[in-house]
């Protein structure tokens, strides 16, 4: 054996090592003894019928590939008696998470069972078969719903109710309407004042770029200003006082020499400039401005803002 070995290997120019490991796949796969195939490529023996002439390998492969054996013909299957019953499907046995199972070992019917299997043994490829959602969406799903019941329960009146719920404005349509949504119908009754007429062009006073809200927000929670919603009645219980500061501003009353303003006193400048609006809005517009101010932000009743603010004269019994 060592003698064919090494007259093969100097007949082919290979390592012997080499030459022993083709020989033997050669010998299973043609039905010969590796002793005859060495015999063969060492030109010691004919070769035998029907066996091809041995090629050189090639000297730059480290390893030739092997030849796989010829499977064994599968037994037939015994016939099962009529009325048996179907034998279980066997265990998968348990695999650890992070070594996913290689395709000799599970079916594609059994494939479910596991978080990943391998879909290339020879390249380590595993490809995800489970089907839970990510954790940070299952929470989304549950976060979204909350946030919005949450609103609505905190905020069942919507945003452009005053805090005082006495009017809002549709900034669609301009219409004044209650803060439940329904139709506001003391329109024209106090002093035959159109009231939603009225609040629609204050609104309008208000939200105008470099106006009201630019300094108290958009629904009077107050910014570089202070804060209109919930405490403007205490600020002005008065309407012509409120008007009168929204006129002059802080240079107006300095130039007065008024140093304090409003029911509780506030000294002038301690929240911010206010600026006069005497040279910009006719006194229309102030008292307009005001009046959406009173009743949308403060919660003033229509029927006292009305009178207050001057657009209607009360009736003498």
């Amino acid at each position: 054996m060592n003698e064919l070995l090494a007259a093969a290997a100097a007949r082919l120019g290979s390592p012997e090592h080499l030459v022993e490991r083709s020989a033997i796949a050669r010998a299973e796969a043609d039905g010969l003894t590796p002793e005859e195939v060495l015999a063969a490529w060492a030109g010691g023996t004919a070769p035998p019928p029907g066996s091809p002439a041995p090629a050189a390998p090639d000297p730059a492969a480290d390893v030739p590939a092997p030849v796989a054996a010829a499977a064994p013909p599968a037994a037939p299957e015994a016939p099962e008696p009529a009325g048996a019953p179907p034998a279980p499907a066997p265990e998968m046995p348990a695999t650890a998470v992070g070594s996913p199972p290689a395709p000799e070992q599970v079916t594609l019917a059994e494939a479910h069972r596991f978080e990943a299997v391998i879909t290339g043994a020879t390249a380590g490829l595993t490809e995800r078969v489970a089907t839970s959602l990510p954790r940070w969406l299952t929470a989304l799903f549950f976060a979204v719903p909350l946030i919005g019941l949450t609103y609505l329960i905190a905020f069942a009146g919507g945003p452009n109710c005053g805090a005082g719920g006495q009017l809002s404005v549709d900034r669609l349509t301009g219409l004044v309407e209650n803060c439940d949504g329904s139709v506001y119908e003391a329109g024209g009754a106090a002093g035959g004042v159109d009231v939603r007429a009225l609040v629609g062009e204050g609104s309008v006073l208000f939200a105008a770029p470099s106006s009201c809200s630019s300094c108290h927000g958009a629904s009077g929670e107050g910014g570089s200003g202070p804060a209109l919603a919930g405490t403007l009645l205490d600020t002005f219980a008065v309407c012509t006082d409120h008007i009168e500061w929204v006129s002059l501003g802080t240079d107006g009353f300095l130039s007065a020499g008024r140093n304090t303003y409003g029911d509780a006193g506030t000294a002038v400048g301690s929240g911010g400039v206010m600026p006069s609006f005497a040279d910009t809005m006719t006194p229309e517009e102030i008292a307009t401005v005001v009046f959406y101010e009173r009743v949308v932000l403060g919660g003033q009743p229509v029927e006292d803002a009305v009178f207050d603010c001057g657009f209607a004269e009360p009736v003498e019994e």
